[in-house]
């Protein structure tokens, strides 16, 4: 049994906490909530009054707060042994990633970081692909200034690099601007080091949201739909859609993932070294916009 502590988010994002007491393999041993408002009802014993105590009372630290997400915090988290399960919200140098990935290593803990859109089950599918050389195109719409640029650019980068299985060998970048400098079509195109090709198109003008995923691979494509949470694989005798059903509570069943890779000694779906890679290519990215927004003006 993992002995396990949670650090609850405020008002602003109450947690489920009771769903996550019926995971198994865990021993709940502590809690803390900074907020005002009052989570159903649990066991009082449980709660501390200082964050500073719930790493040294447990084998793995939930931290649901994107506030206690600080390099200190989480690097003394490490060092007391913790394994790590951190909120989206994460915001942290490529330094401190680094550093913090080195602690842990060091330490032999794991750290996971919460992302819904990963936990779909298309992606163990795309993470399956033989790897072998393919074209890969990506292509997700979203309304006009509804500042979604870096979770659209993580979610889809990372989702490429799994279906490719490579390494990054080269990059281009256009970039569309509107007057208020933000970028209303991006396209990324990819290289990778096993002759594979990605491409990602995002768009800031669409009324209508689309997100689709195509794998070209062996005069086979595989095609998969985000928004209708459904796939297909041409050519096929039986054309039809399959649809995929999604997690009813992503929070809980990534955090009882999470619990399977510890105990079976096994990296997370989404580590912070899958993040970190991805992290320094968006810095690339945001370079090269910076560049074309220049060069138009």
């Amino acid at each position: 049994m993992l002995s396990t502590a949670i650090i609850l988010p405020g008002e602003e994002e109450l947690l489920p906490f009771n769903s996550l007491r019926t995971i198994e393999g865990v021993e709940w041993d502590g809690i803390f909530y900074s907020g005002r408002s009052k989570y159903q009802s649990h066991d009082r014993a449980l709660i501390y009054s200082s964050p500073e105590i719930i790493p040294l009372i447990c084998d793995l630290l939930i931290v649901a707060d994107p506030h206690y997400c600080t390099f200190d915090y989480l690097s003394f988290a490490i060092r007391s042994g913790c394994h790590l399960f951190l909120s989206d919200k994460l915001r942290l140098t490529s330094e401190e990633r680094r550093q913090l990935i080195h602690l842990a290593n060091e330490g032999g803990t794991y750290i996971q970081i919460q992302n819904d859109f990963l936990f779909h089950p298309f992606q163990e599918k795309i993470r399956n692909q033989n790897h072998q050389t393919c074209f890969i195109e990506a292509s997700q719409s979203a309304f006009a200034h509804s500042n979604r640029l870096n979770e659209l650019l993580l979610n889809n980068l990372l989702m490429i690099l799994r279906a490719a299985g490579s390494q990054v060998h080269k990059m281009d970048v256009f970039c569309g601007t509107q007057k208020s400098q933000e970028p209303d079509v991006l396209n990324i195109h990819i290289n990778f080091k096993n002759g594979s090709v990605g491409a990602l198109t995002l768009k800031f003008i669409e009324q209508q949201e689309v997100h689709v995923l195509s794998i070209h691979a062996e005069g086979e494509v595989t095609t998969y739909d985000f928004v209708k949470n459904k796939f297909t694989h041409l050519p096929r005798k039986d054309s039809s859609r399959i649809k995929a059903e999604t997690p009813s509570d992503p929070f809980q069943e990534q955090i009882t993932d999470f619990i399977k890779n510890i105990n079976e000694k096994k990296n997370p779906g989404f580590s912070l070294d899958d993040e970190i890679l991805v992290f320094l290519l968006m810095e690339k990215i945001r370079e090269k916009m910076k560049i074309n927004t220049l060069a138009t003006q």
